[in-house]
């Protein structure tokens, strides 16, 4: 039985003695080669598969690998329709990931170098016919230190040899982003813009590509917002992300997924009465990403899915956890978009409003930097390349409605809103107080204590009277603290019976189905003109019951249902209770 890739990013690795599940993407090599321009960025969000893409790339135009071209892709697509180009190039692959960015900048900068000089090195040695190897290196390099100067130096070297090469770049963003995490906006800045060593190295990259020493060239990433910063725009090669023939070059369709599980219940390594179930919970959990508005067809996120069997296959059975850590979004990356010197600013508005509406109007951009991002617009585009938000529906031009894709993805929105909150106002709430809660919520239908103790936190807090100057502040905390178990999904203003309730927690099925108890929430939020007319409480009270007893015989419940009133003003709880 052929292994689960799980974690590998290496082709070699993967193909050799066939040893592990291969989706075959090698029929995109044909489709990149048949564009009219040769030096391509194409961009997804992370533990989506595009290294080991790269890594395809790598072995099928490397010159030195001839030999091994049967083995690698003898039962691929690409084997058996191989373009002319196949092992003619020498490769320049250069890896942004893994240079240290947590020391000072000095530091950094060096670590910089050395990694560019590592992947030159490398380039020497395995071509030594072409560059006379390593004693060559030396002559060449040996005292040059800075990576601009390394690669201007070896691009005049190559043209003078009249070598042409094929450049790869992995994560091209990913050191720049990584430096905005820990050292803050201006040294970014300082960076990627006029006299930074970032912007000056991409400099020599377009340099390379003027004078065709680099013949092709492909670079992968997450988000257009460093090539912005660096190249002012995309002037440095071809965005081929949107173009609806690469939708699925990364990431999983629904035929791959149903064809990687028939295989392993045909191995006998998943259960055949577990087919359904796996697939709804792909569905729910990894699937719905849209690159594209020209396709209606979503893609799964292939870590996810691949996580996924590897816990199948140590248990025999389904996991009762389906985030994979490793695709979890670092809080930090989102926490300068949302924090200014520790407040929460106009951001932290827009990604609670996605949160509570589950979607977005959008008009969605392919460039900006990293000073426009404080723009709407930009800012949920920005989040659409990190995965957290996909296309649902086009209207017209670059108008879309952007939306949340998978119950994984919400999930990390709520960890990111109450991360903020967290910092953002020194909320000091008791997460695994509530987590505990939860099982006398779902198991014994006690909800009181879990009510209580967030909205003594929300209220307790001074610095949060202007977040909760509505109900749609009230709303969204609860919606952020309600949702730290997996016991339920936490849904906003689900349709139910031809209304919209405002919080349904529907019991998750997924995680157990020993959950007794399901709870509709109605919200009501009293403004202080409210309050000094006669029996408000009273009458919202009144109100808040019939839309209750309308939502209670919706088709969705499935258990016992609590139907709970609450209802605020910016001061206080009013009312709390059961119906």
């Amino acid at each position: 039985m052929k292994k689960i890739p799980y974690g590998i990013a290496n082709f070699e690795k993967i193909k050799e003695n066939k040893q592990f599940y291969y989706v075959d993407k090698t029929n995109y090599i044909k489709e990149i080669e048949d564009l009219g321009s040769q030096y391509h960025f194409f961009l997804r969000p992370r533990r989506f598969g595009k290294s080991l893409f790269l890594s395809m790339l790598e072995h099928y135009y490397d010159l030195n690998r001839k030999n091994q071209f049967d083995e690698l892709f003898g039962d691929t697509y690409i084997g058996q329709n191989p373009t002319p180009l196949k092992n003619s190039f020498p490769i320049l692959k250069l890896n942004f990931s893994g240079v240290p960015t947590d020391r000072d900048l000095i530091s950094v900068q060096s670590s910089f170098n050395l990694k560019i000089k590592g992947n030159i090195h490398s380039f020497y040695v395995f071509y030594p016919s072409l560059t006379g190897g390593e004693s060559q290196f030396e002559k060449d390099f040996s005292n040059i230190k800075d990576a601009t100067d390394i690669l201007n130096e070896f691009i005049r070297l190559m043209f003078e040899k009249n070598i042409r090469y094929y450049l790869l770049i992995d994560e091209y963003d990913n050191f720049a982003n990584n430096v905005l995490i820990h050292h803050g906006k201006d040294n970014y800045q300082a960076l990627t813009h006029s006299g930074g060593f970032l912007r000056s190295f991409f400099a020599a990259i377009k340099n390379a590509t003027e004078t065709r020493t680099v013949e092709r060239m492909f670079a992968i990433g997450v988000s257009p917002l460093v090539l912005s910063d660096v190249t002012s725009g995309m002037n440095i090669g071809d965005n081929i992300s949107f173009d609806l023939p690469f939708h699925a070059m990364a990431g999983f369709s629904q035929n791959e997924v149903e064809s990687m599980l028939d295989y392993y219940i045909e191995q006998k390594a998943v259960h055949k009465e577990d087919r359904q179930t796996i697939i709804d919970i792909f569905n729910q959990n990894y699937n719905h990403y849209s690159f594209s508005h020209l396709t209606e067809k979503t893609l799964y996120n292939s870590d996810m899915v691949l996580y996924f069997f590897n816990k199948y296959f140590k248990s025999n059975q389904i996991p009762d956890y389906f985030l994979d850590e490793n695709v979890r979004i670092d809080y930090g990356k989102l926490r300068f978009l949302i924090l200014e010197s520790g407040k929460l600013n106009g951001n932290f508005n827009i990604l609670s409003e996605i949160i509570e509406n589950g979607e977005t109007p959008c008009e969605l951009v392919h460039s900006f930097a990293l000073n426009e991002i404080i723009q709407k617009d930009k800012f949920k585009s920005f989040l659409y390349y990190l995965g957290l938000l996909t296309i649902k529906e086009h209207i017209y031009g670059s108008k879309f409605i952007l939306s949340i894709p998978n119950e994984v993805i919400k999930t990390m929105h709520y960890d990111t809103i109450r991360a903020s909150l967290s910092e953002g106002i020194k909320l000091n709430i008791n997460v695994d107080f509530l987590k505990n809660e939860f099982d006398n919520l779902a198991f014994h239908g006690r909800w009181k204590s879990i009510f209580d103790h967030i909205l003594e936190k929300l209220y307790e807090i001074a610095s949060i009277r202007d977040f909760i100057q509505k109900e749609h502040g009230i709303k969204l905390f609860m919606l952020a603290y309600l949702n730290v178990s997996p016991l339920y999904f936490v849904e906003s203003e689900p349709e139910m019976n031809k209304g919209y309730a405002d919080i349904f927690l529907r019991k998750n099925t997924f995680t157990t189905d020993k959950t007794q108890h399901e709870y509709i929430v109605e919200l009501k939020y009293l403004t202080q003109e409210d309050l000094k007319r006669e029996n408000s409480i009273d009458m919202h009270r009144k109100e808040a019951i019939g839309q209750l007893e309308k939502y209670a015989v919706s088709k969705t419940i499935t258990c016992t249902l609590h139907k709970i009133i609450l209802i605020c003003s910016a001061q206080e709880v009013l009312l709390l209770e059961e119906v």
